[in-house]
């Protein structure tokens, strides 16, 4: 599997990790990876535990392509996210096509090592937000791809070729697409660090509900402690506004 370090993160090739869990995916279900051919009964890898640990390994690598990647070394990022318009003239604007890791892994690379970086994921999530990505389901699996407005950012889901020769999609951003991603690095990470507040508040509401319900069955007095709906409306977080194309 090709794979480099910079800036202590390693980063994988997604047709490689895409071939490998395939093969994983042929020994878990007892055939060759190599010609389809099932393996003897008695064979090591029909082992159960073996069996399972290659399922799990499976279906880490396809989270992996779902999701846009991970990192297997990250150093620890505390510092809040910022960018000059000097570093921001450094990222690598290329006029091939590339997938969204590959963007990602630009902006790190000018970033200093111990400043928080934009994510794969999260970069996806605000290309959802702002309409240019959207779910759809494909042979069972939902995966983000490129809508109409996606298209006009320049954003395209194209199919690629394994190792192996099977294939499979992904969303590629040509230049202008690339350049867009970059000019709106702050709303990402507004629209970003707003969601996991939202999903934190959310998580929160959730507990004091289950909590709660047994004391108002329990007694009068627990049920008058239940917050008002204005009390409720007050604790609200406001939703981000990240910035869209229409704004730029």
């Amino acid at each position: 599997m090709k794979k480099k370090v910079a800036n202590r993160t390693m980063v994988f090739e997604e047709a490689d990790v895409f071939t490998a869990q395939k093969y994983l995916r042929n020994l878990a279900t007892g055939r060759s990876p190599l010609d389809g051919e099932d393996l003897a009964e008695d064979h090591l890898l029909r082992d159960p535990a073996l069996v399972g640990a290659m399922n799990l390994a499976a279906d880490l690598l396809e989270a992996w392509m779902d999701n846009g990647g991970f990192n297997r070394v990250e150093p620890d990022r505390t510092r809040p996210f910022e960018i000059s318009d000097t570093d921001r003239g450094k990222i690598v604007i290329s006029d091939e096509a590339v997938g969204i890791m590959t963007i990602a892994n630009r902006i790190s690379k000018v970033l200093p090592y111990d400043m928080k970086t934009v994510r794969y994921g999260q970069i996806s999530a605000w290309l959802q937000y702002i309409g240019a990505l959207e779910w759809k389901e494909e042979e069972g699996k939902k995966r983000r791809v490129s809508t109409a407005v996606g298209e006009q950012l320049g954003i395209r889901n194209v199919s690629r070729r394994a190792a192996d020769g099977t294939t499979y999609r992904k969303n590629v951003y040509d230049a202008n697409a690339q350049r867009f991603i970059l000019d709106n690095l702050e709303g990402i990470m507004s629209y970003s660090s707003q969601a996991k507040v939202r999903e934190a508040a959310e998580k929160v509401e959730a507990s004091e509900g289950k909590v709660a319900a047994p004391k108002k069955s329990a007694s009068k007095e627990s049920a008058s402690q239940k917050p008002t709906e204005a009390e409720l409306e007050s604790a609200d977080m406001p939703k981000g506004d990240a910035t869209s194309p229409a704004e730029e």
